[in-house]
């Protein structure tokens, strides 16, 4: 066909990119210890730092000593490095701890948050009864006790170069560490992937509008789902983008339970009982009520209790008339 001949501008415009995409891959494979630079003294102190936290089989007491002091919440994953230049890392934490004070270390880490350019997304504060008793103390008072514990969640985003600062902030607060997690996923292939299915659907859309009309496949049809696809290509690569600049934080902290005591009122006031002679008055009236009621329902059944009399008057006399007729034959024979 003519327009095969030559190429597109599309077509050329998309393997231009795909050439320039492999020349800077093959670029980032280029000896990094050529073009990284050295590490600042800030890194190294960082890296010192880290070298000094209790190893897993150090004793509880200096775990939960470094907890304190926030160094077991850092990590090498959360520190930016001269290798982010080469990779793409979508760096993400996750930790539950107890603090003494759970309200007040929930606005605590809010403003740590706010503090290192981040913003929070979820922030939930609730108490958990375990115990609610009332135990009355005079006929009017009762003393409620409630044994509860207040938990708070919180997820919150911040710039991936704070993410250390933060987590070590945050860190400060445990009064005892449960779980920590960091990671360092490396998404930079996946970005690679959705970029490369953005081209082939430009290239496609474009040998579409030179292609022949099918009338099972339309056009207007196959352009439509092209172009669907490479939008979800770029909301991908968007969400990726955002998930690199900004790390997100799970954040579960409790306090120990409570106790908590209240004078309320005391609902449990048995009734009063009457008097003696109150009581008799009651009962003389109710055995009255009962007494009419059924009087009542004897009146109601008149007809009944008269046609009940006429009949034993009319068997009566027919007995007695038949005891007449039997004397008059025993006298006539």
């Amino acid at each position: 066909m003519a327009h095969s001949s030559t190429a597109p501008p599309l077509r050329i415009l998309g393997f231009c990119s795909l050439l320039l995409l492999s020349a800077c891959q093959q670029k980032s494979e280029a000896p990094f210890a050529e073009r990284s630079p050295a590490p600042s003294p800030q890194n190294l102190e960082n890296q010192a730092k880290l070298d000094r936290a209790p190893s897993a089989s150090a004793a509880p007491e200096q775990f939960q000593d470094a907890a304190a002091n926030g160094d077991i919440f850092s990590s090498a994953a959360a520190v930016p490095s001269a290798i982010d230049s080469l990779k793409k890392f979508v760096r993400n934490a996750q930790m539950r701890f107890r603090v003494k004070n759970t309200a007040e270390s929930t606005l605590r880490i809010e403003d740590i948050t706010l503090r290192n350019g981040g913003f929070v997304i979820k922030s939930n504060l609730n108490s958990d009864v375990e115990l609610r008793q009332t135990t009355p103390i005079s006929r009017d008072s009762a003393l409620e006790t409630t044994r509860y514990s207040i938990h708070s969640q919180l997820v919150i985003r911040v710039p991936y170069r704070m993410l250390d600062t933060t987590l070590r902030s945050i860190g400060r607060l445990s009064d005892f560490l449960d779980l920590r997690q960091v990671n360092a996923a490396d998404v930079g292939l996946q970005m690679l992937e959705e970029e490369l299915v953005r081209l082939r659907e430009g290239i496609y859309r474009s040998d579409l509008n030179q292609s022949e009309e099918n009338k099972l496949h339309p056009k207007a049809d196959r352009a439509r789902a092209s172009r669907a696809a490479s939008d979800q290509a770029r909301i991908e690569t968007l969400k990726l983008e955002d998930a690199i600049r900004f790390s997100t934080v799970t954040v579960d902290i409790y306090q120990l339970p409570q106790i908590r005591q209240t004078m309320v009122a005391n609902t449990d006031v048995p009734i009063a009982k009457q008097p003696l002679a109150a009581r008799l008055s009651e009962a003389l009236r109710s055995g009255g009520e009962i007494l009419t009621i059924l009087f009542l329902g004897i009146v109601h059944l008149w007809s009944l209790i008269l046609l009940a009399v006429l009949g034993y008057f009319t068997w009566k006399w027919q007995r007695k008339g038949k005891v007449f007729v039997t004397a008059d034959t025993q006298k006539s024979s």
